[in-house]
């Protein structure tokens, strides 16, 4: 007896194999784009490489124009690659001649005809090979192109004026703000501005005056990046500024300028009701190395908000230097937290490393007040990096010594620690063998002595 498949199965069967075709044909057709691509992409490399051959030093422009004449758009589209490689690569002694080059053809002059009336890709090209070249007639092209009603040639124009770096691109740049697309970034148009104005923050600062606050944000974020003297009046009347954002971007453009001026009004933001405004004072007060503000660092280690506390230590270190009697004034007079603030982004910085070199000396003033610190820190509570000191510290001496200090301590909890630590591999097998001993015995012994009996 025969079976004899219902329809439905049939029905199955043959999606099943439809299915099976449409798959083979769609990777078929895949495999051969692919490979029409990678043909494409391999003759337009080759077809590079040989105009690089071509466009070299001393160059011709008679030459470049006629290659340019006489090349297909494809062909036009590799000259103009090499000519934006050969602006990065060219020798410092002929890029003047290479940028006199390229501008004094008529190559240049289409790209700026290409940008006013050409198809959007047309003149997102051409506004893009016009950032590469400088040129009084490019930057005010590109700056008309500002105002493209696409904001894909937008884009670009503000990119290209960002690379040209010219101080003339400021103005229209910062008349267009309010007009340009929303989709630029505000962190695009603050570097290009900076680069613009890098040297004429001057010429930001009306910026800091307009009503919205957005623009207000952005001119203090670029003068921030290029601030000097000279932008020094009107980043102090900004302290006052009713937006936050305003006020923090003004505080770090103060870190650019020393002086009496700019310590008075870093003082004034570091008791700002805003958290990141104090916090980015205070991080301009350590970037400054100003000694004036350790005092307002040392108060703001008490700030209820974490971030603050430990700009506060950054601040405390890079103004008066990491001293232990610091971190004991603040463990006696300040609070716990306060102190884990100070401790712990001072350990990032190598300050507990630098009490292990103290402590290696074997005797003198130094050599005491660093195991006197020690025995603070252990009755703080702060050993995890000492006990790492114990393990791999590259000084044998060191080591023992640390070893003999945290055996010293009272607290059950750290001898078991002590005791964990001498099944390390990595621990020192002389100081294992101590520390076994001490924890077994259950009372102070000085692994040091210990060992050499």
């Amino acid at each position: 007896m025969f079976f004899s498949p219902t329809p439905s199965v049939k029905y199955l069967e043959t999606a099943l194999w439809v299915m099976a075709l449409c798959n083979i044909v769609l990777g078929a057709g895949m495999f051969f784009l692919m490979q029409a691509r990678y043909s494409r992409n391999l003759a337009r490399g080759t077809r590079r490489l040989g105009f690089a051959h071509l466009i070299v030093s001393p160059w011709d422009g008679k030459a470049l124009e006629n290659l340019w004449a006489a090349s297909a758009r494809d062909d036009r589209d590799a000259i103009e690659e090499v000519l934006a490689r050969e602006s990065h690569y060219v020798r410092e002694a002929e890029a003047a001649t290479f940028q006199k080059f390229v501008t004094g053809s008529s190559i240049y002059s289409q790209w700026i005809q290409r940008l006013r009336r050409g198809r959007v890709l047309e003149r997102v090209q051409a506004a893009r090979m016009l950032g590469y070249f400088p040129d009084e007639r490019g930057v005010g092209a590109l700056a008309e192109g500002l105002r493209d009603p696409s904001s894909k040639v937008a884009l670009s124009c503000v990119l290209s004026l960002g690379r040209l770096k010219a101080p003339a691109a400021v103005p229209p740049l910062v008349r267009s703000l309010m007009s340009l697309p929303r989709s630029i970034p505000d962190i695009t148009l603050t570097a290009v501005l900076a680069g613009c104005a890098r040297d004429e923050p001057k010429l930001l600062t009306g910026l800091l005056k307009m009503p919205e606050d957005r623009l207000r944000i952005l001119g203090a974020w670029a003068i921030s990046e290029v601030a000097d003297a000279g932008v020094l009046p009107d980043l102090v009347i900004a302290v006052q500024d009713p937006n936050p954002e305003v006020r923090a971007k003004v505080a770090r453009g103060l870190a650019r300028i020393p002086g009496s001026v700019t310590v008075g009004a870093l003082k004034t933001l570091a008791a700002d009701p805003i958290w990141f405004v104090r916090l980015r004072a205070l991080h301009s007060f350590g970037e400054l190395h100003a000694p004036e503000g350790g005092e307002i660092a040392l108060a703001a280690l008490v700030d209820e908000v974490r971030e603050v506390r430990y700009r506060a230590a950054y601040a405390l270190r890079r103004t008066q230097g990491m001293k232990s009697e610091i971190v004991m004034n603040v463990l006696r007079t300040g609070t716990r937290l306060s102190f884990d603030s100070l401790i712990s982004e001072w350990d990032r910085a190598g300050f507990l490393d630098l009490v292990a070199r103290d402590i290696s000396e074997s005797e003198g003033a130094r050599a005491r007040a660093g195991r006197e610190f020690v025995r603070v820190l252990m009755g703080a509570g702060v050993t995890s990096t000492l006990e790492a000191f114990v393990l791999v510290y590259p000084n044998a001496e060191v080591r023992w010594v640390l070893a003999n200090l945290l055996l010293e301590s009272p607290q059950p909890e750290l001898r078991e620690r002590l005791l964990a630590l001498s099944k390390d591999p990595r621990c020192d097998p002389r100081i294992a063998v101590a520390l076994t001993s001490a924890g077994q015995a259950g009372s102070p012994q000085k692994p040091f002595e210990a060992a050499s009996s």
